[in-house]
């Protein structure tokens, strides 16, 4: 059976409530997850050397993730994950609260990954630039090592297997329900790039690669899900965006009918999680959302080109 960790938003003022609070047994770990897109010339761990939040580690989405793959901070193995989060002296009694620069970007996707890997208590702040505009302390001095804990295993390799099916899913699988018609049928799929991205008219980030998107897709910029501070909207701001933009009233589960659940793809994996905590952990919906890992950078690589759509109106498949 798939294990559930607690995944919620955290403001600033609470987090620091929560630093008060936290006991030798149950200590807080705010976590740096910074990534920029491939076209970005900034880079995540030179702005963590330059300024984070106290007792900050930093969480690399792209060094943890699988090796060897072609594409790009895809899921680590159990085994790499685990190991990688023991280096950053990481326990799993600690409660972690991730973040990144951008305010919601990249964060959301390290949070759902360490909960995806059993980690029982996962904040997401939302945002380190409200937490700045309150002037709480961050650290500008380098960074020091973090000492190793001896094991980090929050639950078996068998529970994060079952909780890697519940809420992954991967190409193969994915180009079959779409081969088969079943797609439209099974699940909703949301796609949260850019609007001229998801029609082909913007060219994509990774050169070489083909804008447009998944027959059947439905096309959500994730940027539509958050205010213009860069935070994420209020549960009923989310609800009317589902309503407004789908005619979706995700305030109970009965608008899936008798779908399986929610797909949610973006680029490369990353954003796509901005869908998924806003329909699971804040409108608090209980169904389920899996996120296609390898996102339109694998299936603009591996698809036949009769699966790549670049109609405005989402259709199921030829």
């Amino acid at each position: 059976m798939a294990t559930k960790s607690f995944l919620s938003t955290i403001s600033p003022t609470a987090y620091r409530a929560l630093l008060s609070t936290a006991g030798r047994s149950a200590s807080v770990a705010p976590i740096d997850a910074t990534w920029y897109m491939p076209n970005n010339p900034k880079n995540g761990r030179d702005e963590y050397h330059k300024e984070r939040i106290e007792n900050a580690r930093f969480f690399d989405l792209d060094a943890t993730s699988l090796p060897g793959s072609k594409y790009p901070h895809m899921l680590p193995s159990y085994e790499d994950f685990t190991l990688a989060v023991a280096q950053l002296g990481i326990s799993s009694k600690d409660q972690l609260v991730v973040y990144d620069k951008s305010g919601i970007f990249s964060s959301p996707r390290a949070a759902w990954t360490f909960a995806l890997f059993g980690h029982p208590k996962v904040y997401l702040l939302d945002s380190y630039a409200s937490y700045k505009s309150g002037e709480y302390p961050v650290d500008t001095k380098e960074p020091l090592p973090t000492p190793s804990t001896e094991a980090y295993q929050p639950i078996s390799k068998e529970q994060f297997a079952q909780n890697y099916q519940s809420q992954v899913i991967e190409y193969d699988e994915l180009l079959e329900l779409v081969k088969s018609h079943q797609l439209g049928k099974q699940y909703i799929t949301f796609d949260a790039r850019s609007k001229d991205r998801f029609t082909g008219e913007a060219p994509e980030p990774r050169p070489g690669l083909s804008s447009g998107h998944i027959p059947g897709a439905l096309s959500l910029p994730f940027s539509k899900l958050l205010t213009g501070e860069g935070t994420y909207k209020s549960k009923e701001e989310l609800l009317k965006v589902f309503a407004d933009e789908f005619g979706f009233d995700l305030s109970n589960s009965d608008f899936l009918e008798d779908k399986k659940g929610i797909i949610v793809m973006c680029g490369s994996g990353v954003t796509a999680v901005i869908l998924k905590f806003a329909i699971n952990s804040i409108i608090g919906l209980d169904v389920p959302v899996r996120v296609y890992d390898g996102s339109w950078t694998e299936w603009a690589d591996r698809a036949p080109t009769e699966y790549i759509d670049k109609s405005e109106v989402a259709r199921e498949s030829v």
